[in-house]
């Protein structure tokens, strides 16, 4: 397993184009993105601006996000309710996967039961993301209470519904706060999650700050076969914001 950074909540008070090469500096050569732009539909400039942020800096982009909605007031993604944004939001990410060689686009389904159509959207889009090589993730999240995916088992269930083209994004942060048993969940399918992200307990700090048993788990992952990424999805010390521009 090789590990890289989430530049978006790792160097939050840095402007969004100068994240790759801070990531860069502190020594990382692969990053992943929550979605960088504020629209779902952002201009062609913005676009290459973000591509170039990446290329310039020598980073490789292994996983982004797709559009969410407005994060801050709680929306947790806009497939179910708003369609022709998440299809903008497709076509822009998988754009930007073709250009950076990004094949994985985490993709939050919005909160409350995911509909029959929303399941079908999700389905069509996971169908057009595996005609490229790519790869939409599921993520179990934490602190949203109504997200319909908490677990991994919630997470399979529906990307058995999808098909081709899904995946399980496994954040190990995110299933120990909702109280899963990581230990079972990495023996009974760790070798089948697409990608793995990692963040200490209490807090979301940095591995080591806080009281989950993280090197414990990646041994685990690495006993059952899983091969892929490993991400580092936490929240900056201090004194790395206070050295922030």
């Amino acid at each position: 397993m090789s590990v890289g950074v989430n530049v978006s909540i790792r160097y939050p008070d840095v402007p969004v184009l100068e994240r790759p090469a801070r990531a860069h500096a502190d020594g990382f050569d692969v990053v992943e993105s929550w979605w960088p732009f504020a629209s779902a539909d952002p201009g062609e400039a913005e676009v290459d601006a973000f591509c170039a942020s990446i290329t310039d800096a020598g980073v490789q982009l292994i996983a982004m996000n797709l559009f969410g909605g407005d994060m801050a007031a709680g929306e947790r993604g806009i497939v179910g309710d708003r369609p022709a944004e998440f299809a903008d939001s497709l076509a822009i990410g998988l754009e930007i996967g073709r250009r950076l060689g990004c094949s994985m686009h985490n993709t939050l389904v919005g909160r409350g039961p995911v509909s029959e159509a929303a399941t079908e959207r999700l389905a069509a889009a996971c169908a057009t993301a595996h005609a490229q090589g790519s790869t939409l993730l599921i993520e179990p999240l934490s602190a949203v209470d109504d997200y319909p995916v908490l677990t991994t088992g919630d997470a399979f269930a529906l990307v058995g519904r999808l098909g081709p083209g899904s995946g399980v994004l496994a954040d190990l942060y995110h299933l120990a706060v909702n109280g899963e048993d990581v230990d079972a969940a990495i023996a009974a399918r760790g070798a089948e999650f697409a990608h793995v992200q990692i963040a200490d307990a209490p807090g979301r700090g940095e591995p080591g700050t806080g009281s989950l048993p993280l090197a414990r788990w990646l041994r685990a992952l690495r006993a059952v076969g899983y091969t892929g990424w490993v991400a580092l999805e936490h929240v900056p010390a201090a004194g790395e914001r206070e050295r922030s521009p």
